[in-house]
């Protein structure tokens, strides 16, 4: 029988400083397209910071580890907004898949997988919550 493998895609946090440098990236970025779609996901990232830590209880994630924490009822309201529905997310990610790998791609898909996350109403799982 063949070992079975199960992923994780765990992301570093999105601190004030790297959202501040992924502004500038947004607003150098000659696809206007692309500059919208990073200042939205801004947006929502800094309106998600202002969440507490959520009291619901989470579940073990798939891979060993982390934790999926979904987010609590009256948070998925106060950022129903700003978040992208998953089809949004997808039209985002082609967008993005277009541009040249470096700084700007990592930039727009770290703020995706965020968005992602969020869609899913869970709390996004960092590399400093491992």
């Amino acid at each position: 029988m063949a070992t079975r493998y199960i992923g994780g895609s765990f992301a570093p946090p999105l601190t004030p400083e790297k959202l501040e440098d992924y502004k500038v990236l947004a607003e150098e970025c000659q696809d206007r397209k692309v500059d919208g779609y990073m200042a939205d996901l801004i947006k929502m990232v800094e309106l998600f910071r202002e969440t507490p830590e959520s009291k619901n209880g989470g579940s073990a994630h798939p891979s060993g580890r982390g934790a999926i924490v979904p987010l609590e009822d009256s948070e998925i309201e106060r950022i129903w907004d700003a978040v992208p529905w998953p089809e949004e997310c997808d039209v985002m990610g082609k967008a993005f898949d277009v541009l040249p790998p470096g700084d700007l791609r990592n930039a727009a898909y770290h703020l995706l997988w965020y968005a992602r996350e969020l869609a899913s109403d869970r709390e996004p799982i960092t590399t400093d919550k491992l």
